[in-house]
């Protein structure tokens, strides 16, 4: 079962890449990508489940809809002894998907930030 981190991470970046290419006008993006690394790490909440442990801990072992968590399961199965160098290698991969969503947010021509900026929400001024 790879460790914590390693899930976050990958579901933290994962949902930097959807974010930043399938919804770029999301008002609170840091938001929704912390919220994405923590859906990542939701199978393992049967660790600090105060009821039904051993049911949650059962079906994190069993059941194939974990991957629905960002491939909860699978990365479970490619790390089963919660290597630290995988956990590294996935928190690099969480570092240039944010590298990518920076440098894709600060290199969009003028043209391109006001037309989102005109498709966006406006925000009140309360």
């Amino acid at each position: 079962m790879s460790i914590a981190i390693g899930h976050f991470a990958f579901g933290a970046a994962m949902t930097t890449l959807v974010v930043t290419y399938l919804v770029p006008t999301d008002r609170y993006p840091r938001t929704v990508i912390l919220l994405g690394g923590g859906w990542a790490m939701l199978p393992d909440v049967h660790w600090i489940s105060p009821i039904a442990a051993e049911r949650l801990s059962q079906l994190h072992r069993t059941s194939v809809l974990t991957d629905i968590f960002w491939l909860h399961r699978t990365w479970d199965r490619v790390d089963p002894t919660d290597s630290k160098s995988i956990a590294a290698v996935l928190l690099a991969f969480l570092i240039v998907a944010t590298a990518i969503a920076e440098r894709r947010d600060y290199r969009a021509p003028a043209s391109v930030r006001a037309a989102y900026r005109e498709q966006s929400p406006s925000e009140s001024t309360d």
